[in-house]
């Protein structure tokens, strides 16, 4: 199976989020935004796979987080330097993007102490960097309790559940399978909007195909994958 980067209607929507921030017009009003949506539904892939085209910085989720270390790793990615000193991560921040703003991409930003979200919000009035926090549902309830917060977020993306097109795309890219709508229908409710089931079944679809020998996989083969997932 090929590693596939699937683009769909959420993607699209992502980049242009994130090319708004990063453009010259972000620097009149607030440059803070949110990306949510229940997990599986490709949030993360969609902020990576841009971070890596587009040159912004990601943070990804960490089991322990302080505002010193989410600092650190932010400065780590624009300067690869990580100072012990909270002011100096700062300030090498902010030398780091007077040069070339970069966006900064926070993953799981719904499991952050509030206090680290204020300081996020400091960090984006103190040097400039717009900021893209990524995370559940819950992240919109936190925010939501901050009017300071909340009212500096310029832009909020919900990410919708995958579809039957999305599905077909997906094993046509990545398997080279043509699925008709009798399938991608079953697959669609067996995924329930995620894109993790859809990524197992084609694990397994794979295996089956292999194992037969065949070059098509049949309605029957698809059944007993769900069957058994």
């Amino acid at each position: 199976m090929k590693q596939q980067f699937i683009e769909t209607e959420n993607t699209k929507n992502v980049t242009e989020m994130f090319d708004e921030l990063i453009s010259p017009m972000s620097l009149i009003g607030p440059s803070l935004a949110i990306v949510t949506g229940p997990a599986g539904r490709g949030k993360s892939e969609a902020s990576q796979h841009y971070a890596v085209h587009n040159g912004a910085v990601y943070i990804p989720p960490m089991n322990i987080r302080t505002p010193a270390t989410v600092l650190r790793e932010i400065t780590f990615e624009l300067q690869n330097i990580r100072p012990q000193r909270f002011e100096s991560c700062v300030l090498a921040i902010g030398e780091s993007m007077a040069k070339e703003r970069k966006l900064i991409i926070i993953d799981e930003a719904d499991l952050l102490p509030i206090a680290i979200l204020e300081m996020l919000r400091n960090l984006n009035e103190r040097c400039g960097c717009p900021i893209v926090l990524i995370g559940e549902e819950q992240l919109k309830v936190k925010i939501g309790t901050r009017r300071r917060l909340y009212s500096r977020i310029r832009r909020r993306l919900d990410f919708s559940p995958i579809n039957q097109h999305d599905i077909a795309y997906f094993f046509r890219a990545a398997l080279g399978v043509k699925l008709g709508p009798e399938v991608t229908a079953i697959i669609n409710r067996h995924a329930n909007g995620d894109w993790r089931p859809v990524l197992t079944a084609a694990i397994s679809i794979e295996r089956a195909m292999n194992a037969s020998g065949v070059k098509e996989p049949t309605l029957e083969m698809f059944k007993n994958v769900i069957k058994y997932s």
